[in-house]
């Protein structure tokens, strides 16, 4: 997604979109009761499906109230110009950003191709969430941003962690969630794109010449058990968004990486979601936010 801060967008000529390039980009697979983008071979993971658009609908919610309304926490300008959303999925974040339609343009690409943008007009905010799964060369990506973005201009990456906490030992009674995760991460490695790296965004961004990168962390619940009023009801979307996304991710890694049958994979995520649910426990997931600056 690209958009600029003001009525006028760049469009995509004509014959880029035009013919088999078109119909390769467009191209959807059926698997499993859920649609996916069947653009290089499915070389993406989660489902695309109306089913997935409102739990990505449902994830926004909680991206935003953790940030008390926010969208982002790099220091931007008030008027930022000219912006890229990374794997924007429905659009929810980028269509809130900008603020109006006109200044919002969808094109489908691989960001792990070669950018096709013009250094010339670099970008002044590049952004993405949740895309640990989707990236198998960070550098590479890194790199990337840095190229096209101005001087000053801001990288942030924001993420759901694929993993599990508490502070009081109750993770020890979530036995199937805890296998579950492991089971994910070890899969996703096979597929080549791994869940769980965020812990590195950091490291890897100064070594692409990112300069003031920040590493931010906060809990959200699994459960409405905090006593603190937000963090309660952030625990009550959290438990309604985690029972679809725990099939989101598992689905197409666990049967076509693993080899698992649908059965096997529905009996699993059963015991996932009663640990989410245990009463006695008190578990929460992470969401990380990481941005750098590329120096004037």
């Amino acid at each position: 997604m690209e958009q600029e801060w003001n009525d006028t967008c760049s469009i995509p000529q004509a014959n880029y979109w035009a013919g088999e390039a078109l119909a390769r980009r467009l191209r959807q697979i059926f698997e499993n009761g859920r649609r996916y983008h069947g653009y290089h071979d499915g070389a993406y993971f989660m489902p695309n499906d109306k089913r997935e658009q409102d739990r990505m609908d449902m994830e926004h919610r909680i991206f935003r109230m953790v940030l008390n309304g926010k969208l982002y926490l790099s220091p931007l300008a008030q008027s930022p110009g000219r912006v890229l959303d990374l794997g924007t999925g429905a659009g929810p974040w980028a269509m809130d950003f900008a603020e109006a339609p006109q200044n919002c343009t969808f094109e489908i690409d691989d960001f792990e191709d070669e950018w096709p943008y013009d250094t010339s007009r670099p970008f002044n905010f590049i952004h993405a969430r949740n895309i640990a799964g989707c990236v198998a060369d960070y550098d590479r990506l890194f790199a990337q941003a840095f190229k096209h973005l101005s001087p000053g201009g801001y990288l942030e990456l924001q993420s759901s962690e694929a993993n599990i906490f508490s502070d009081d030992g109750t993770i020890e009674r979530a036995v199937t969630a805890r296998q579950w995760r492991n089971i994910l991460v070890l899969s996703s490695k096979k597929f080549g794109k791994r869940l769980g790296v965020e812990d590195g965004w950091k490291k890897q961004m100064e070594q692409a010449g990112f300069v003031d990168v920040v590493d931010q962390v906060f809990k959200v619940p699994f459960r409405p058990w905090p006593k603190d009023p937000k963090l309660k009801e952030l625990g009550l979307w959290q438990s309604k968004h985690i029972n679809e996304a725990i099939e989101s991710y598992s689905l197409a890694l666990f049967t076509r990486v693993l080899g698992w049958t649908v059965e096997e994979l529905d009996v699993l995520l059963t015991g996932v979601r009663n640990d989410f649910a245990d009463p006695h426990s008190h578990l929460y997931g992470r969401i990380r936010f990481v941005y750098g600056r590329k120096p004037e």
